[in-house]
């Protein structure tokens, strides 16, 4: 069986976060640094150009007007969110043409990209949480099942094959396979990564979010979006089963019930679109 300690020492040998997410970060972090030398980093990888103005124009952020230049775009979704979108952007086109066996790598970004649109609508409607971070922290939350399909693609796959046969939840057969969760090994993959802790937190928790040390909006938002999520099926990371709502995670969302069906309404609206703008070539 492979232990927890194995797969955190096999991290590296996942595709790493792309040279210009760094230059990005590093220039957003530079008190001289500026947009427009965040766009010339942008604009020299097409690529990257093309798809984030996709998502820049699409129904995640609900613009007035199209935008065509990326630096048009950074300017009106301001400088920390334009981290938040450059790593998504990223992230999404190093991993969405890896295999996964068990799973197709579009379904699980589906069911990521559910639960931050999920997240963002919660956070907005609550006013808990900042709607930019909440998209992020949800989008993130189940990247730690990439490294179980990836590097143990037999192992991950006897639990998935458990799990079907209602043997249990897929998050506790991780750890009876793994010794370690999705949960876990995502935040150490993130951690590694360098990615801001309150991303970290939220994918190291979003299934129990009682269990978070410092407790923080980002983490019940994202644990709600992810019931949300998956009780649509746009989708899946693996799991068939929708989680079990934590009562005091709901209650920190600042939703009121009778807001739930706005929240669902708005996350399957928006979804598509959103989806359609990470993941089209």
């Amino acid at each position: 069986m492979e232990t927890k300690g194995d797969l955190l020492e096999r991290l590296d040998e996942l595709p790493s976060l792309p040279a210009v997410y760094h230059r990005v970060r590093q220039t957003l972090e530079n008190p001289d640094g500026s947009l427009e030398t965040v766009a010339a980093i942008i604009e020299a990888d097409p690529a990257l150009a093309a798809r984030l103005l996709r998502v820049a124009n699409s129904a995640l952020y609900g613009l007035a007007t199209k935008v065509d230049t990326v630096l048009r775009a950074l300017t009106i979704i301001g400088a920390a969110e334009t981290h938040n979108l450059v790593l998504a952007t990223t992230l999404v086109s190093v991993f969405r043409d890896l295999p996964l066996g068990a799973v197709s790598m579009r379904s699980f970004w589906e069911h990521s990209i559910a639960c931050g649109v999920a997240a963002r609508v919660i956070a907005r409607v609550g006013g808990r949480a900042s709607p930019d971070r909440a998209y992020l922290a949800g989008l993130l939350h189940d990247i730690g099942r990439l490294p179980l399909y990836i590097l143990e693609p037999h192992i991950m796959g006897a639990a998935l094959q458990a799990h079907r046969d209602r043997q249990g939840h897929l998050f506790d057969l991780e750890q009876q396979f793994f010794g370690s969760s999705h949960a876990e090994i995502g935040a150490a993959l993130l951690r590694g990564w360098a990615i801001p802790e309150v991303f970290c937190a939220a994918a190291a928790h979003h299934h129990r979010p009682a269990l978070a040390e410092h407790p923080a909006p980002e983490i019940a938002v994202t644990h709600v979006a992810d019931l949300v999520a998956n009780s649509l099926r746009i989708g899946t990371s693996g799991a068939r089963w929708t989680p079990i709502l934590d009562d005091l995670a709901w209650r920190a969302t600042g939703l009121e019930t009778a807001q739930l069906r706005a929240v669902v309404e708005t996350t399957i609206a928006t979804t598509r679109d959103v989806t359609s703008a990470f993941l089209e070539h």
